[in-house]
């Protein structure tokens, strides 16, 4: 086999190891955009229950959508219903319901971080194999 010929074959080899990572790469962005607005969405609920359990009076502004807003009274918060997986829904004291939207938030936040170091691995190789693939690009064309 000739030098030019394994050249080649080390390149398109990187070629597809960048694909294949960026791919990747891609893919966990994609879930830790889904992770921060399930976090988000998770920490919204948790203010929600917490600054309505202690309003006694008034009324509160309840979005319907399309910029639309209704005027109600607070809702009782003393029992909500949360969901607990495969569209069940349970109902549970404001404070069970707090605990267990706090460990979600838990959950989903160690999930996080481990899906950001994945994705900083990957962004280290990624990286590793564009200088490496410019090497050889180089190197063929000196040659």
């Amino acid at each position: 086999m000739s030098e030019q010929s394994t050249a080649e074959d080390a390149v398109n080899a990187l070629v597809v190891e960048l694909r294949v990572l960026e791919g990747t790469y891609n893919e966990l962005s994609a879930r830790q955009n889904l992770l921060e607005r399930a976090m988000l969405e998770g920490r919204a609920a948790l203010d929600a229950i917490k600054g309505l359990s202690g309003q006694s009076s008034g009324e509160v502004l309840t979005q319907i959508g399309g910029g639309i807003m209704l005027r109600s009274s607070p809702p009782e918060t003393e029992r909500v219903l949360v969901s607990i997986g495969a569209n069940l829904v349970v109902e549970k004291p404001r404070d069970e319901a707090v605990a267990i939207l706090e460990e979600r938030g838990r959950e989903i936040e160690k999930t996080l971080i481990s899906l950001l170091n994945q994705r900083n691995e990957i962004a280290q190789r990624l990286n590793s194999d564009r200088e490496a693939l410019n090497s050889l690009m180089a190197r063929s064309q000196q040659g």
